[in-house]
Order: structure tokens, then sequence, then C-alpha cells
């Protein structure tokens, strides 16, 4: 090996459960932009952060609906780690923690996010709130090139083998 050359070393990735969900609120409002609605959901959700050494580097807020239901309220990846499968990793071994007590994980999104989820086994539509970002939200709602107006429900069967 060429002097100079390093091999960087696969950092050990972790989950972990999140005690002091407020400190992450700038992450979060990178997916949900409304801090009164993450603020809403937050109290009553667990937090999850997939951990790259000391640091987050992505979370998951799961929100318990009813006995058998919950709903992925926020998923969320810091921006120079996004699109190398970090969200993926950490919602699959949620979902794999989850089955054991829950039926069904729910996860309202927008038209551009849909074909994440479906890959991720939220393949069964459940309903669409119409004009919920403008109802909801002072100022316009982006993502991408996309106007952001309903929110898009899909379900994943825990159960079911994917």
């Amino acid at each position: 090996m060429p002097e100079g050359c390093e091999i960087p070393e696969r950092q050990r990735l972790e989950i972990k459960r999140i005690e002091n969900k407020e400190n992450y609120m700038d992450l979060l409002l990178e997916a949900d932009p409304s801090e009164k609605a993450v603020r809403k959901y937050l109290e009553q959700s667990d937090v999850y952060g997939l951990k790259m050494g000391d640091v987050i580097i992505s979370l998951a807020v799961i929100l318990k609906i009813d006995s058998k239901t919950l709903e992925l309220k926020n998923l969320v990846t810091k921006k120079e780690y996004r699109n190398k499968g970090y969200a993926k990793k950490l919602l699959k071994s949620l979902c794999g923690n989850y089955k054991q007590k829950f039926d069904k994980m729910l996860v309202g999104t927008t038209e551009n996010n849909i074909p994440f989820y479906v890959k991720q086994g939220f393949d069964k539509y459940e309903k669409t709130i119409k004009n919920f970002f403008i109802d909801n939200y002072n100022e316009e709602i982006w993502d991408g090139n996309l106007h952001c107006t309903d929110l898009i429900y899909y379900a994943k069967d825990l159960k079911r083998k994917h």
C-alpha cells in the first residue's frame, strides 16, 4: 500500500432511543418545517437516532396511534449523509422491532416521497388529506420542485414478510 494512503475505518452504526428530543429540533424541522406541528407530535412520540460514532446522522419519530398501529411522523437524515441508505436502515430496524407488538405502521408523505416509502414496504394506500399543507402551514411547502398540497397516507403491514 502506498505510503500516506489510509483505508477509512468502517464506522459502526447503532440505533438509540433519544431522550433529549428538543436538542434535535433543527434537524427535525428539515423534514417538517412547522415547529408548532413538530412540538405537538414530539411530546407523545418516541424518537430514535442512527448513530455513527458519536454523531446522530438520522432520526425517526414514531407515534403510537392505538394498540396495534403506529405512525412514522418524521424521518430525516443530516444533509451530508443523505442518499446513502441511512434512513432506510433506521426505518427497517425500527419496523423489525415494532412488529413484535404492532401490526401496522402508517406514514403521511408528499407525492415525491411515495416511491421511497413503497420500496420500504409501505405499499397499501390508506387515504389522502386534501390541502393538508395549505391548511396547516403558514408558508408554501416545497419538496424539490413539487409544491406540496396534499398529505398522502400509506401503510406497512409489520407482520407480513417483506
